[in-house]
Order: C-alpha cells, then sequence, then structure tokens
C-alpha cells in the first residue's frame, strides 16, 4: 500500500475557500481517495467570495457527512494583528501563511489526533503551477498533490466546479501584498470599504512609504489615479504569485 493511503495516516484537505480546493474536494469524492477531515484556516480577513464558498462546501460536506472545521489563529484577527504591531505582510518578508494558516491547522490536527499521528495533506496545487509544490517541512504531514499526479490544469479545476454546480473564485485576504494592480483597482472601485481598511493599514506601517503593499505603488496613488482616470499601465507590476502553499493560501 502506497504511504500516502497507509491505513494508519489520516487524510486533510487543507481548504482555502478558492477554485483549486473547492474543486479537489469533489475530486477526491469522485476518486474514492480516503478522506477523514477539510479544514478551512479563517484569518477574520478573507473576502466575501471566499467566506460563501465555505459556507457552499460547509453544506456540501454535511450532505456527504464529510467532517468540515474552521480553525482560527491565536493571534486572533489577521488585520488587527498587523495594524496593531504597525506592519503588512510583505511579498519578500512575511509571516501571514505560519501564523494564520500553517500553524492554526497542525495546531487542530495534534490536539485532535494525537501526536503520533500522522498525515496526509491534500493541497490543491495544479498541474500548470508543479512548481509550488513543497514537501512538508514536518515529518508527522506529508503532503499530496493529487492534481500535479494527474496533470489536471486550472481550467480541468473550472471544469469540475461547473459540473457540480459550485461556485469559487481565487481567494486570499482583501489586503494581500500578492494582488496586482488590477486586483488592488478592482477592489478600490468595487469594495471601496476594504480598500480603505487596506490604505489605512499599508500607511499605518513604521516602514511606510518605503514599503507599500504592492511593490510598486502606494495605495493611496492608486486611488487618486483611478479618481482622476489615469492609466493604470504606468505602474511597473511584477508578477504576482503566492508560492507558498502551506495552508491553503490562494488555493
Amino acid at each position: 500500500m502506497p504511504l500516502l493511503f497507509a491505513n494508519n495516516m489520516k487524510h486533510i484537505l487543507s481548504y482555502g475557500g478558492g477554485v483549486n480546493s473547492s474543486a479537489l474536494y469533489f475530486y477526491i469524492l469522485d476518486k474514492g481517495l480516503p478522506l477523514d477531515e477539510v479544514i478551512f484556516a479563517d484569518t477574520g480577513s478573507e473576502l466575501e467570495e471566499t467566506y460563501a464558498s465555505v459556507k457552499m462546501l460547509q453544506a456540501q460536506c454535511a450532505k456527504d457527512n464529510t467532517q468540515f472545521t474552521i480553525v482560527n489563529s491565536k493571534e486572533g484577527n489577521i488585520y488587527n494583528y498587523y495594524y496593531d504591531r504597525q506592519m503588512f505582510p510583505y511579498r519578500t518578508f512575511r509571516s501571514c501563511t505560519d501564523k494564520f494558516k500553517i500553524r492554526p491547522i497542525r495546531k487542530y490536527i495534534r490536539s485532535k489526533y494525537g501526536k503520533q499521528e500522522k498525515f496526509t495533506m491534500y493541497i490543491g496545487i495544479t498541474w500548470d503551477e508543479a512548481t509550488r509544490c513543497k514537501t512538508s517541512n514536518v515529518k508527522y504531514i506529508t503532503h499530496s498533490y493529487p492534481f500535479v499526479d494527474d496533470k489536471i490544469d486550472r481550467k480541468g479545476n473550472d471544469n469540475i466546479l461547473i459540473a457540480k454546480g459550485f461556485t469559487a473564485t481565487k481567494s486570499g485576504c482583501y489586503f494581500c501584498p500578492f494582488q496586482s494592480k488590477k486586483s488592488w483597482s478592482d477592489l478600490c472601485k468595487e469594495k471601496p470599504d476594504l480598500f480603505a481598511a487596506s490604505k489605512k493599514l499599508e500607511k499605518n506601517c513604521s516602514a511606510y512609504p518605503k514599503f507599500t503593499l504592492h511593490p510598486s505603488f502606494a495605495l493611496e496613488k492608486l486611488e487618486r489615479d483611478i479618481k482622476q482616470q489615469k492609466s493604470l499601465n504606468d505602474f511597473d507590476d511584477p508578477e504576482a504569485n503566492c508560492d507558498s502553499i502551506n495552508g491553503g493560501c490562494f488555493l
């Protein structure tokens, strides 16, 4: 029997509320893979679309008799955590995924299942982003990437959700530093309250204006240019790519 499916292992889906991890839930069930529990780590600052998907999957899990659990960081709400410390997550140096995704899930499974238990952690990385796959840095967890193993790309995930009638979008905190300029622009236009909160977090940072949430511009400038209907093409926009898959960011 392969190690990933050994009888003495628990099988956990690290659920992020996005397209990939939502599709992975249905894929696991359709393939008949073992699944003991679905776990969502709530930062307290996810987009409303993410929370809508979480509620949908909760209801689906109830129908399927699958355990669905929401865990939270001991640090509380991620926004308040960084604001109180006059910080925000940087692309090059950040602790958000570790503190608010990885640690809460690991603490929960160790508490529930015991410190002798070993786990297979399903993660929704797709075939076209296989370079994001990483080996777990703890001995009691083995990462599993079914979409990579079966060469299923993002379009394949979209098709899975369409077939299941399930709605999901790209997940992530509303002030995530890995957002593109278009995402920030959309947030400014469509969710001005969340954009204002993000701008407040940025300006509250002790390293501002040297460091900004997006490496190429301050949110205040972006907002001003949008109001003046200036072209956003003047901004250099390095590729936004959250390469940490532990805990489920962007999955």
